[in-house]
């Protein structure tokens, strides 16, 4: 347990990066998905834009976490030529595309010139690079050689996690920019989406749980590296469940929740996410006699 525990911590910028960005990234695409697929008043798309440095700043936080994980800024372009061979290259390459493609557009936003063409096709932009990050980042992960990451719960635990929180974040920074689509019944599709996620992805952990017991190389088994993982998904379903509800039980009776509702929401999913993402890198076994 003390090693598990030892090892996620020393982990631990990877920890946030996993946790914080995938679901930003995700309400990122929310925000700009909504500029891309209906035209909209030149202060209804400039209050949209510029609210989606809610969710940037946070992916950013996570973005640079990760980086410190280099030990030397200069390793990172060891990390760039490894392009379309490492997936951990591929996970970061995608990450610093996403965010300039992100980042340009919110400094593009303040310019006075109205320009909604320029503004839908570098959204649409934006959602595709922010489906190539969370791909990258769920597949980065599945590592042939670490026994307990090598499995389909792994990008499938990363993939559920973003549609579950995005839908979350996103709602916050559409409910800060006083977005009419709020007022509509998207904002109910989301939190259904948000909820259905949660409940998948918890399925999908009990069973990467239930696996553990079985994955052992030389050192051990899985299971004696995180033993209270039962309880952290537990702790992440509780937590993270009441933040869906925050806002889905309003939203499902009719009322619109007030802007810092989503902000809790967002607040309480991610605390019971970083629990099993510190979990997550509890069980890290390679093949052989490591760990």
């Amino acid at each position: 347990m003390q090693f598990g525990f030892n090892t996620a911590l020393g982990e631990i910028t990877l920890v946030l990066f996993t946790t914080l960005a995938p679901p930003a990234v995700l309400a990122c695409m929310i925000m700009a998905g909504v500029i891309a697929s209906r035209p909209l008043a030149f202060e209804a798309r400039s209050r949209i834009s510029h609210a989606i440095a809610i969710p940037l700043v946070v992916s950013m936080v996570g973005l640079v976490a990760s980086a410190t994980h280099l030990g030397n800024p200069s390793n990172a372009l060891y990390v760039f030529l490894g392009v379309g061979r490492s997936p951990l290259s591929n996970e970061v390459f995608s990450a610093v595309v996403f965010l300039a493609v992100c980042g340009l557009y919110w400094l593009f936003s303040f310019s006075e010139k109205d320009r909604p063409r320029v503004h839908r096709v570098w959204c649409a932009l934006i959602v595709v690079a922010g489906a190539a990050c969370i791909a990258g980042i769920a597949l980065a992960y599945d590592v042939g050689t670490i026994v307990t990451w090598h499995t389909p719960y792994v990008p499938a635990n990363v993939m559920l996690s973003a549609l579950a929180g995005g839908p979350l974040l996103g709602m916050f920074g559409l409910r800060i920019a006083r977005a009419v689509c709020m007022h509509t019944r998207l904002s109910k599709i989301l939190a259904a989406i948000a909820l259905t996620a949660l409940v998948l992805n918890v399925i999908c952990l009990v069973a990467q749980n239930a696996a553990l017991p079985h994955v052992a190389n030389g050192y051990g088994s899985a299971v004696e590296l995180v033993p209270f993982y039962g309880a952290m998904i537990a702790s992440y379903a509780l937590v993270a469940g009441i933040g869906v509800l925050f806002v889905a039980v309003p939203l499902w009776r009719g009322a619109m929740p007030p802007g810092w509702r989503f902000g809790v929401a967002s607040a309480l999913f991610y605390l019971g996410l970083f629990v099993v993402r510190f979990g997550f890198y509890m069980m890290h076994m390679t093949v052989g006699l490591g760990v």
